[in-house]
Parts: C-alpha cells; structure tokens; sequence
C-alpha cells in the first residue's frame, strides 16, 4: 500500500515540474521570442487594418537582455520589414515599415514609415530610431 501511494506521489511531483517547466518555457518565449502585437489606427492601411493583431518575433533580430539592449545580434532589419518599435516621445509601441536605413553599418538608423502617409505619424514626426528601439519583426510581412 505504501508503494502504490509512493508512485501516485512520484507522477504527481513529475506532473508539476512538468507545468512549471511549461509555464516558464512560456514565459521566456513571450519575454524573449514572440509575442502578439494590435495595428493600431490607419496608418498600415492597404496593408494592415487597425485593430488586426499580427504576431511579433522579438528574436527575428537577435536576442534582447532585461535591459531592453540586444544581447545577442544575428541579424539587420531591411527596407520594407514591417517592424514594431518604440517610439522616442512617449514609448508607444509602433508597427510601421522600414524605409530608409541611415549612418554607418555599426550603429544604423532606421526612418520608419506608414504605409498609408496621409494618416501615420512616424520618422518625419519623431525621428529615426536606433535598433534597439526596434522591438521586433511583425509577421505576416505584406
């Protein structure tokens, strides 16, 4: 009787390091690897619609530390990735297109812009931005 209880105890022990070790996989993936992101307004428009959620590869660049910084680099953002970005006069997330990279090859500057002109605030109202101001690269690219 004591050796079947054992053996309930030992599935139940595994069961919950399962979880957990799910649960933090999760976690890590949502900090680090992928997360969903929500168009905002008009400005993706043909392209995008306001309120469509797209899924956001946060490692489509590399891999980002705790302070926001890349870590760990293995790739560039192109012109015309579609990318979400954190905009520099009031951290908004931001989901627009690269159309222009600017300045030297080891510290870039992306202009980024909405696909629909009339109806985006972008790099012509804030800026280029740097690429650790890129949070990641927006799937599905259209």
């Amino acid at each position: 009787m004591v050796k079947n209880g054992t053996s309930r105890s030992a599935r139940r022990d595994g069961t919950v390091i399962t979880i957990a070790a799910v649960v933090a996989l999760a976690i890590f993936a949502r900090m680090f690897v992928v997360d969903a992101a929500v168009v905002q307004g008009k400005s993706m428009l043909p392209h995008y619609r306001g309120g469509e959620v797209v899924v956001l590869v946060k490692a489509a660049y590399g891999l980002r530390g705790f302070a926001g910084r890349y870590a760990i680099r293995w790739g560039q953002p192109r012109e015309g990735d579609v990318v979400a970005a954190v905009r520099p006069d009031n951290g908004e997330r931001v989901i627009k297109r690269i159309g222009e990279i600017r300045g030297e090859k080891e510290s870039p500057l992306y202009f980024l812009v909405g696909d629909n002109g009339l109806e985006s605030i972008d790099s012509r109202d804030f800026g280029p931005l740097p690429l650790n101001d890129i949070i990641g690269k927006v799937f599905p690219q259209r």
